[in-house]
């Protein structure tokens, strides 16, 4: 058990030296209360906050307290904005101060890599709000890029395919069926839009913070 300690650290070690020499900002935390409040310690007060859809940010909690705190949110899928508005909520997410969000995958040589349907999530992270949050569980660290392809495509998008069909009432679609992508045309095929970004954009603060559990899918 220590040596997979050990290796863990490593590895976690590893991508955050990675990611700070690709510009981006970042730090670790161990658990998810302490993945919290950092996010809040680098949201400035009386800031305008912006979120796409993560389950990582709803398991740590993060949406419930900024709301207690009435900070200004546009988060689309609130279960508060009526389906017609979301996408309007949506694009007002990517004019604010911080745009909170998770990735699918985040590699040892310091890549951030997604698969988004609509693509507001991955727009959030790249250019618009002035400083993007991305909260990642130690399961999305991948080795390299081609590891994080082969995630996003055959673990994050089957599960996440599965959890909107759940929440949402979407179509069943074949990853789901059978637990891996096959590439299909389905109106409401989820893996639309593959990002990744291997610098910190240059119009953004990018805060990467690698949390020490598994969180979201």
């Amino acid at each position: 058990m220590m040596a997979e300690k050990k290796e863990l650290a490593d590895i976690v070690d590893q991508t955050l030296r990675s990611l700070k020499k690709n510009k981006f900002e970042a730090i670790f935390v161990r658990s998810r209360k302490e993945a919290l409040q950092s996010v809040l310690d680098n949201i400035p007060r009386g800031a305008v906050v912006g979120a796409g859809d993560s389950v990582t940010l709803q398991e740590i909690g993060l949406f419930k307290k900024l709301k207690k705190k009435n900070f200004t949110l546009f988060w689309p899928f609130d279960k508060v904005v009526p389906k017609e508005e979301r996408r309007n909520i949506a694009r007002k997410a990517l004019l604010t101060d911080v745009f909170l969000s998770s990735s699918n995958a985040i590699t040892m040589d310091g890549k951030i890599v997604n698969v988004d349907a609509t693509g507001n999530r991955v727009a959030g992270m790249i250019f618009g709000p002035k400083k993007s949050i991305i909260v990642v569980g130690i399961n999305k660290i991948v080795e390299n890029l081609d590891k994080a392809l082969e995630r996003v495509k055959n673990v994050a998008a089957p599960l996440n395919a599965k959890r909107i069909r759940e929440e949402r009432g979407w179509e069943l679609l074949p990853c789901v069926e059978i637990g891996k992508c096959i590439d299909c045309n389905a109106e409401n095929r989820i893996c639309n839009v593959t990002t990744i970004i291997e610098k910190k954009p240059r119009a953004i603060d990018v805060l990467v913070i690698i949390v020490g559990e598994e969180l979201g899918l």
